[in-house]
């Protein structure tokens, strides 16, 4: 029978969270927490060359960067709208946007003569100078 005063996992988080595991508590690369937080947060030394933070200061700094830079939403925008066309048929909705895709286009006027408005003569003189044989420089 087992021991009911056996070694139960520890539910304690450490206060002081190392250099090397703060980035990764806060879900964020080493690169980007010494350039956005890092700056922002105290940091002790722990031994002879570890350096460490404090977890309710690292919690405290995420909970001010999320009041600053969070994205409010639109609490009655519906994002679970039809995904497929025959619902969307039922709801009178359009079920994709009708988007132009760029190569469709209309070509803008650009400066330039064109070749059609030109006479042919005019043009076929032209491609034969460009594409006929060159004189010779003797």
């Amino acid at each position: 029978m087992a021991n009911a005063t056996a070694a139960k996992p520890s539910s304690i988080q450490p206060r002081f969270i190392r250099f090397g595991d703060a980035p990764g508590y806060l879900g964020m690369c080493r690169d980007e927490f010494n350039k956005t937080v890092r700056p922002n947060v105290r940091e002790f030394p722990i031994g002879k060359q570890g350096v460490a933070f404090d977890r309710q200061e690292l919690d405290a700094w995420a909970d001010a960067y999320i009041e600053a830079r969070a994205i409010e939403k639109a609490g009655s925008q519906d994002n679970n709208r039809p995904r497929s066309e025959r619902l969307a048929v039922t709801s009178k909705e359009t079920p994709w946007p009708k988007r132009q895709s760029p190569g469709s286009r209309k070509c803008r006027t650009a400066s330039g003569k064109s070749t059609k408005s030109t006479e042919g003569s005019e043009f076929k003189r032209a491609l034969a100078l460009v594409t006929g044989k060159k004189p010779s420089s003797i």
